[in-house]
């Protein structure tokens, strides 16, 4: 028998390198990583395997996870070696990352080890960028207009324009071959981890790299090429070869030096890199026009001329036309929550409120908390011709795909869960009676629950060409619904509270991760005439199986008042129990002023309308004219003070309007709770509308003179989360707030020509 030359331990360490190789493999062939991960993903390992020095996967235990990170902390790196500073906690997390996946590779391989949830990441500040302001960029892209040699200026000008355009990558800027086909409007690039994804070409990007390649000689495969002695390769790289320049494409650094020196030539003091130019991005918001709901964005876009606005002599909605469209620029933003609505909007952007005189303007920018601002109750669409119908079934699915569905594209199909099996057999029936397909009810294999699964590919495409995903922080509701007719929207609804509402006491109610998924809901109900309240929380969460404590915001719609939710519980057809309020105080008018006004103008007069008042109706009016009280009439009370005025010849101009605000089917007064200021230095959209000079926007009324300066703070961020190549969405939110649901949609609104 021979004897075996290595040590016990020696054997481990050997066990414990294989592991690491199958684990690098695994990421790189299963899991699709790049070249690159798998490299960054090894040294990390390595290092952390040769500073513990473990040979046992059972080894790994917290109290060596901890020396070690002691340890990581107590590192210099990279720029930090001259000034002595220790490495970064971000980049201490790229370590314990690594650290995590390959543990939780173990326990997929059976093998005993740490659990990878045991390691919590190093906390880390806010990432920050140094944002360009628009005047900046316009620089920027002009800058490569001063430099001598044609060559140079046309490729300054094509890289800086495609970087703008595309949002790409540098390293995806620097694989692009010169056989691009510029006549398209779009290619597609093979991003981070092998994902292709189309980016779209401006007109001006497109001239732009059209005359740099007219001006090139060179036989370069590269779209871009270094020019003149760019191309010299010191002597310690290619064995002190020197490269003919039209042999060799621009590196990654090479094009952040351009970039740098474009920057310093515009004047721009801030940091500007080619990532900073990749994330210029648009906002967008919610408009009601005829036929539909339209963003901010799609309606300067549009063919659109007309729009929903308030005949306030009248107090009631009517169709009128849109005069001009426009976008200026605004450095801050103002974030309104009023009556359960929320707007974010320019300082000078103008709301309806109610004055000692009547209804009049206030800016955005005097408003405080307890004010009121108009809002709407409901806003009646044209009926057309919907030409792509959706069978009402397949919305009220689709709702509770939604809702809670999930949709996967690995198993070609969809799964919806529920502890009530009664609602999946309700939905089997359903899926049956569209698709005539046989879905199968199972028994959850980690909750109390059932599962519903549904196996179609063709639906899941249909699906994702809807704009449907599975994250519920930026799940939105497809834009399609917003032309449907009231039926469709019905049936939707009623799918979404079948998954997601509440059931039996506590109201009617709504729960969403996404607050811009429960805007659109709320928009929807508006069409229907229910008033629906949207509500914030903060609160803390324990992960199921551990002891980690997380923080996590949810958003509540909520269905308030006692006559919306008879309406809503006669409408929306959903399978789950209602419970509707018993008390119900009425709608509130805020009218102290204008009655205080009028009470001193009366003198006598009012005492003795007060005193008929009282003992005829045990109204007390001086409990709404005082100045030692705020309390509010509501629409019943008001309505039989202004009958009393009139009965008792009192003669003042306002009373009329009084009962024009009694009666309106049209307005209601959504009183402000929060106000919040932001810096925002970007465009805003302006309409100005025929006749009226107001418009709906998310649920309040807009006057218009360059009134609709409309930002909606979490529009949509999936999309530019597709077109940046981000594989976290939390990457995307660190240099954007809101962006619109179509990629060229958003593409093409903020690439415009007419810089």
């Amino acid at each position: 028998m021979s004897q075996n030359i290595f040590s016990h331990d020696k054997i481990k360490e050997m066990q414990l390198l294989e592991l690491k190789r199958q684990f690098l493999e695994y990421i790189e062939i299963e899991k699709g990583r790049s070249i690159n991960t798998v490299s960054n993903y090894d040294h990390y390992l390595t290092v952390f395997f040769e500073q513990t020095k473990l040979t046992d996967p059972k080894d790994i235990t917290n109290e060596k996870v901890r020396d070690f990170r002691i340890w990581l902390n107590r590192q210099s790196a990279g720029n930090n070696r001259a000034t002595g500073e220790t490495m970064k906690k971000k980049t201490q997390n790229y370590y314990l990352i690594a650290l995590r996946t390959f543990l939780k590779f173990l326990t997929k391989r059976g093998v005993t080890s740490l659990q990878a949830d045991q390691i919590e990441l190093a906390k880390v500040g806010e990432r920050s960028i140094d944002v360009i302001s628009k005047e900046e960029l316009v620089r920027l892209l002009k800058a490569p207009d001063s430099e001598e040699n044609p060559e140079r200026r046309a490729r300054g000008h094509a890289i800086l324009e495609l970087l703008f355009s595309t949002g790409l990558r540098v390293s995806e800027l620097c694989s692009l071959t010169n056989d691009l086909d510029i006549k398209q409007d779009e290619f597609s690039i093979r991003g981070k981890g092998g994902k292709v994804r189309v980016v779209f070409l401006s007109p001006e990007a497109k001239f732009a790299v059209k005359e740099y390649l007219l001006l090139r000689k060179d036989m370069s495969d590269a779209l871009f090429a270094k020019i003149g002695d760019e191309g010299v390769i010191p002597k310690g790289f290619t064995k002190g070869k020197i490269v003919n320049s039209k042999e060799i494409g621009l590196t990654r650094r090479s094009i952040e030096r351009i970039v740098k020196r474009y920057a310093i030539m515009a004047g721009i003091t801030k940091k500007v890199t080619p990532h900073v130019i990749r994330h210029c991005l648009h906002p967008d918001t919610l408009v009601f026009v005829p036929h539909s709901v339209l963003s901010a964005e799609d309606l300067l876009k549009s063919k659109t001329k007309k729009i929903i606005s308030v005949d306030l002599s009248k107090l009631k909605d009517e169709f009128t036309s849109i005069k001009s469209k426009g976008k200026h620029f605004s450095e801050d933003i103002i974030n309104i929550w009023a009556g359960g609505y929320e707007i974010s909007v320019s300082p000078e952007h103008r709301f309806f409120t109610l004055s000692k005189n009547g209804i009049s303007e206030i800016y955005a920018k005097d408003i405080k908390n307890g004010d009121y601002v108009v809002g709407i109750k409901k806003v009646l669409l044209k009926n057309l011709k919907n030409k792509n119908k959706v069978e009402p079934n397949l919305w009220r699915y689709i709702g509770y795909i939604l809702g809670d569905g999930t949709i996967s594209d690995r198993r070609r199909g969809v799964i919806i869960a529920d502890k009530n099996i009664n609602f999946l057999k309700h939905y089997q029936v359903l899926i049956k009676d569209i698709f005539n397909y046989e879905a199968k009810i199972h028994v959850s294999n980690h909750s109390k629950s059932f599962t519903l699964n549904h196996y179609s590919l063709s639906f899941v495409k249909k699906l994702r060409e809807m704009g449907i995903s599975g994250k519920a922080v930026t799940r939105r509701i497809p834009k399609q619904v917003f032309g449907a007719n009231q039926e469709e929207i019905k049936s939707l609804i009623a799918g979404i509270y079948d998954a997601e509402g509440n059931e039996g006491t506590g109201g009617i109610k709504f729960f969403s991760a996404s607050k811009m998924f429960l805007k659109d809901i709320q928009m929807l109900l508006l069409i229907l005439g229910i008033d629906a309240h949207l509500y914030k929380r903060d609160r803390k969460i324990k992960l199921p199986n551990t002891n980690k404590i997380i923080n996590h915001t949810i958003f509540t719609l909520q269905i308030l008042h006692k006559p919306d939710q008879i309406i809503f519980q006669k409408e929306i057809k959903t399978l789950k129990k209602l419970s509707i309020e018993e008390v119900f105080e009425g709608e509130k008018i805020p009218i102290r002023e204008m009655l205080h006004d009028i009470y001193n103008n009366m003198n006598n007069k009012w005492h003795n309308f007060a005193r008929l008042l009282k003992k005829s109706k045990g109204i007390d009016i001086y409990r709404y004219v005082g100045k030692t009280t705020n309390i509010i009439p509501n629409k019943e009370t008001l309505s039989t003070v202004v009958k009393y005025m009139e009965s008792a010849g009192v003669k003042d101009i306002r009373i009329k309007l009084m009962k024009k605000i009694v009666s309106s089917k049209t307005i209601k007064w959504l009183k402000v709770r929060k106000v919040e200021k932001y810096k925002y230095n970007n465009e805003v959209y302006d309409f100005s509308v025929e006749k009226n000079e107001n418009l709906i926007t998310d649920g309040f009324l807009s006057h218009n003179c360059f009134a609709t300066d409309l930002l909606s703070n979490g529009a949509d961020i999936r999309s530019v989360q597709e077109m940046l190549g981000h594989a976290n969405i939390a990457t995307t939110q660190i240099y954007t707030h809101v962006t619109d649901k179509h990629l060229r949609d958003v593409h093409k609104k903020f690439h415009r020509t007419d810089r």
